[in-house]
Parts: C-alpha cells; structure tokens; sequence
C-alpha cells in the first residue's frame, strides 16, 4: 500500500484561504487536495481556486503528477458545474502510475502552485533505478538507452528505518519471562545531489543496513541477555517492471550475521541475496506485498548445517495498511524439512504516521527453529510476545 499523506483538511482549509489572496493577486490556479491518501486507480479529489480574471470554470483540467520513479498527467473531473458564490470547485481523477517516495501534483494547462505529497509504501521509500524504453520504442531491436530517475534528498531521509524496531514481552514454558527488542535502519550514504552522486547518479541507490536482535532473559537470575545478532548489509535497491508478474522493487546485497561470542558459543555466516518485491493494490487502500529474500551462503563454517533449519528462502507476506492494521509473515523451510514461522500484527497508537515510523501496538508469535543464531538448529516452545514498535 502506498499513501499520499497531506495535513488535516483543517489546515488545508486554513492554508486554502490564505494562499487563495496570492494566487488571485498573480493570476495563478490554486490547488489543494481534500483526501489524505490516494492509491492506483483511486480517487484523487482536489479544491481547485482560479483566479479572478478567469473565465468559466472548464469541464476538466488536467493535473501532473511527479515522482522519483514515475509521472504521469491525469484527468481531473469538475464535480458540481452548480452555480455558486464560493470561489472553489472541486475536481476529482485516478491515477493509473504507482509512485514512490515524493509526489509532486500541478496543473498542465494553466499557472499553479505545486503541491508535494508524500507517498509511503509497505516496503520503504527512496530511490531507485527506473529503467524504462522511450515512448517511440518499439518490441523491435530499437530499444532506447535506459533513463535513470534519480530521487530528490527530500524524498527520503539519508537514515531511515528498514525491519521493525519494537520492544516486545513474553513467556512459555521452557524460558519463563522474556524481551524481545530489535533496532533496524538504513542509512543512503550518498544523496541524490551530492557530489558524489551527481558525478556516478546510480550511487544514490546504495544502502547500508544495520539490524541488532537481542533476546532478553528477563525472568532469570541476574536479567542476562540471552543472546544477540548483528547483522550488517550492504544492498542496491532499484524499480523493476511493474508489469504482469515481473516485480516492482529489486534488492541485491550482501549480509553479516554474528552472535558476537567467542569459543564454542561463537556463530556466524556470510550471505548474498536478491530480494524481489510485487505489490498487489486491494480495497480501501489495504495492499498485499510478496518480497522473498533468496540467499545463497558464503560462509558458514560456524554452523555448516544451518541450511537444514533455514533453507535459502525467507518467504515474507505483508497484508494491510499504513495508517491501520498491518500483519507481516515469515517462513522459512529448511532442507531437511525443519520448519520456521513468525506473525507480526501491528496497529497505530499515533495519529502521525510518516514512512513507516509511529507508535504501534504489536504482536508477535514465533515457532520453530532458530530464534536466535546461537540456537539456529533448536526447537523452543511457541512465543507469544507483546509490546510497542515505532518502525514497521
């Protein structure tokens, strides 16, 4: 799911009337937009002000919107041709181009203001690399040299959040009283108008990732810590086809992962992985994301069976919204038949909901094998976790 955030239609409102006296006084077109999310094939409403010297308001206009990955120019519809003293009207279209990160929406035909709309999806936004034909290509040999469509800075922040950060709380049987708290980011070395980037643009689409799982023995003598992972990465990230059954998002990168302990205690493993993403739009804004991580290991002399617990797919499911419920599944089969799955629900406690960080309440059960890297080929009693995330 991918929303368009805008501020409450009171401010709007507020910022309407204000910014109405400017554009009348430069005979400009004023655009607001009334809903604060919008999807693919949705319904996208805008209160349209034009200024005095304008003659009758036209049958349609038609807006621009522009993303780091995509733009298109859309029909907007007059809804009420009714005659009335307000100087306002309201047009309303659909987008057919999915967006990410920052949209950008004015007016074709006539002089307006821009207005920047945020689009978040279930994954992350940023940049990516778009590679597409020109419109005169053709299925021939005649194919256009790729564009890259470079984000700009604003689009997303050069730190950002990657897995869930949560702090969670359980019991079972064979531990007793437990936490769970894991801390993820990503963090965009190069920003799209550095220098850097601005020399090598396909640089803008590398990553740094870090994620820290700690299990906390909370119940036990002394509170130890149990155990944790570390796991650093470094991916590229960039758009793919978005069409019929070819993905909408890439990743390619390699990963560490350690328990940082020593001696016999001692795990670790090198991994590479390519990780696709297809995104299915739903009903009021719900969508349906399937982004498997696939991996192959480089290293593993630590544990040089653990392909029998964890196999060489994680299969993740994510289901809902960002503004509401959002489940997250995992599943892991290893080759020798051991079975691993994990749920996360989620729900906001905040009102402000901006890529992908709030106040959630969550949820987590987890069964099988592996829960941490020092117990990857163990079997523990199914965990019931509860607690608070602030990234999902």
């Amino acid at each position: 799911m991918r929303f368009i955030k805008g501020v409450s239609n009171t401010v709007l409102g507020s910022l309407g009337v204000a910014m109405s006296l400017h554009a009348v006084a430069n005979e400009a077109w004023l655009i607001v937009p009334q809903t604060e999310s919008v999807n693919i094939g949705q319904k996208l409403s805008l209160q349209v002000i034009k200024p005095q010297a304008a003659g009758s308001w036209p049958a349609i206009l038609h807006l621009k919107l522009s993303g780091p990955t995509a733009s298109e120019v859309i029909e907007v519809t007059l809804e009420d041709t009714a005659e009335s003293s307000y100087p306002g009207r309201v047009y309303s279209g659909a987008p057919g181009q999915d967006f990410v990160g920052l949209v950008r929406a004015e007016l074709v035909d006539q002089s307006s203001n821009r207005v920047l709309l945020l689009s978040s999806n279930d994954d992350d936004t940023g940049p990516v690399l778009a590679v597409k034909e020109s419109p005169d290509a053709t299925p021939s040999s005649n194919v256009a040299a790729p564009q890259v469509l470079i984000a700009k800075p604003e689009d997303e922040p050069a730190i950002s959040p990657n897995e869930s950060t949560y702090f969670l709380v359980g019991s079972s049987h064979d531990q007793g009283a437990d936490a769970r708290f894991q801390i993820s980011f990503k963090y965009r070395p190069f920003e799209p108008q550095g220098s850097v980037a601005q020399f090598a643009p396909f640089l803008s689409n590398l990553y740094f990732a870090y994620t820290q799982t700690t299990l906390w023995d909370i119940g036990g003598d002394s509170s130890p810590f149990r155990d944790t992972s570390y796991r650093p990465s470094l991916f590229y990230r960039w758009a793919g086809e978005s069409r019929g059954i070819f993905p909408d998002e890439w990743r390619v990168g390699v990963e560490h992962e350690s328990n940082g302990q020593g001696g016999v205690d001692s795990r670790s493993l090198n991994i590479a992985y390519v990780r696709p993403s297809w995104y299915l739009d739903l009903a009021n804004g719900k969508r349906l994301t399937l982004f498997p991580k696939i991996y192959g290991y480089i290293e593993k002399d630590d544990n040089p069976d653990i392909q029998k617990y964890r196999g060489y797919v994680d299969w993740q499911v994510r289901y809902g919204r960002d503004d509401g419920l959002m489940i997250n599944g995992l599943y892991r089969q290893g080759n020798a038949g051991y079975a691993t799955g994990q749920i996360d629900v989620s729900y906001p406690l905040s009102d402000r909901i901006l890529s992908r960080m709030g106040t959630f309440a969550h949820l987590q059960l987890f069964s099988g094998y592996g829960e941490t890297l020092l117990d990857y080929n163990r079997d523990r009693d199914t965990q019931i976790r509860l607690g608070i995330s602030i990234s999902r």
